[in-house]
């Protein structure tokens, strides 16, 4: 038989269970508890625009500089949504929620023969700068910005300059999606 003493235990546990709330027993069940709801949800990319810092570029250059500004739109699309952000299509207009990005790079590939030669060195070395601004689509005021800059001295062969440019915007992007998902939902 059971006792008075192990009922009542028992009947105290499940008391604590059933008012704890879903928050407990999703915890309980190994899931994350619920975020605070994010203001921004949405994003809409107005302008990227990409500035090679060579004052005479080579042919090269130049297709190298056209590949990577056809190339920035989707994985900048890509990692917005890997943030947790719907990427909107058109101007959302004055939407709550949303916000419009603009996107600034400026870099200098280098040379990556000298980065493959004395690269450990500094030699050859190229820099990448990434700002990132946030524009609140209803009020036109700025919300988050995000600055990035890195350079790459050394590589495989001197290393892939273009993905190592799109991997820092992709890094800028990261942090701002941090720094909206921060900024909480007014309370209605």
């Amino acid at each position: 038989m059971i006792s008075a003493c192990t009922r009542r235990t028992g009947a105290l546990i499940l008391l604590a269970f059933a008012t704890a709330g879903p928050s407990f027993s999703a915890m309980a069940a190994g899931a994350k508890p619920e975020e605070a709801p994010r203001k921004y949800t949405q994003a809409y990319v107005t302008e990227i625009a990409v500035k090679l810092l060579d004052s005479e570029p080579d042919e090269k250059r130049i297709e190298d500089k056209k590949t990577l500004e056809m190339k920035l739109p989707q994985t900048t699309r890509k990692k917005l949504q890997d943030e947790g952000l719907t990427v909107a299509d058109a101007d959302p207009g004055a939407l709550a929620g949303a916000v419009r990005l603009k996107i600034a790079m400026d870099y200098d590939p280098g040379n990556r023969a000298l980065r493959w030669v004395g690269g450990m060195f500094g030699a050859g070395k190229g820099t990448v700068s990434v700002k990132v601004e946030a524009i609140d689509a209803v009020t036109g005021a700025s919300v988050a910005t995000e600055e990035y800059s890195d350079s790459k001295g050394m590589g495989g062969f001197g290393g892939d300059f273009y993905g190592f440019a799109t991997e820092a915007v992709d890094e800028a992007l990261e942090e701002l999606a941090d720094k909206l998902a921060a900024i909480p939902r007014p309370v209605q």
